[in-house]
């Protein structure tokens, strides 16, 4: 009991903004362990809404890079040059937004471009698979993964699948022909997009 009530006392007198961070920490944890516990039913539910691009998604499922020292350096130069290359085709904060409906449908927002189709979603692997309408832009299907938590959703592909869909959507871009030299030796390694609500 006195360990619990030093806790609160620490916790209240760091101010508001280390209150937030707490606020922010514990939504997440008590997300994935929700998530965890209903075999991704959970974020299958939370996916549906309006969503705002905030920064390139960098995701390791390798033990190696996962958590690791080099892995968060990696993620940091990786998510640099993402940066670069998302600002040439329009994918920057404000700019671009997904929706993902009830019904299965999505529309997304992407610089001046209107993009739309269906997704799926495999709540046990967090699979999510994007058919894109036929339209301007030979998009096809985008097969990655989605990971809510607490109010941010982390939508990643595998590298050559980002490389594909970014293409489509402008020219060839240097800094992807960066990324992809940085992550050649590595397996299990996931780029995209992180949103908010």
């Amino acid at each position: 009991m006195k360990k619990l009530l030093l806790l609160s006392v620490m916790w209240l007198s760091t101010g508001t903004a280390a209150a937030q961070n707490w606020s922010d920490l514990l939504t997440k944890i008590g997300t994935a362990l929700a998530d965890k516990a209903t075999d991704g039913e959970l974020t299958r539910l939370a996916i549906v809404g309006d969503w705002n691009y905030t920064a390139p998604g960098v995701r390791f499922e390798s033990e190696d890079l996962a958590g690791s020292l080099s892995g968060t350096a990696l993620e940091s130069t990786v998510s640099a040059k993402l940066e670069t290359a998302y600002k040439l085709v329009g994918i920057r904060p404000g700019a671009c937004a997904f929706v993902f409906g009830k019904d299965n449908a999505f529309t997304a927002t992407v610089g001046s471009r209107t993009l739309s189709g269906t997704y799926e979603f495999e709540p046990e692997t967090h699979a999510m698979t994007l058919h894109f309408a036929k339209g301007q832009y030979d998009l096809g299907t985008l097969c990655g993964h989605a990971f809510v938590s607490g109010s941010e959703l982390q939508l990643v592909f595998p590298v050559t699948a980002l490389v594909r869909f970014i293409t489509a959507l402008g020219n060839k871009i240097p800094a992807l022909a960066s990324v992809t030299g940085l992550l050649a030796k590595y397996e299990n390694v996931y780029l995209g997009f992180q949103f908010s609500r």
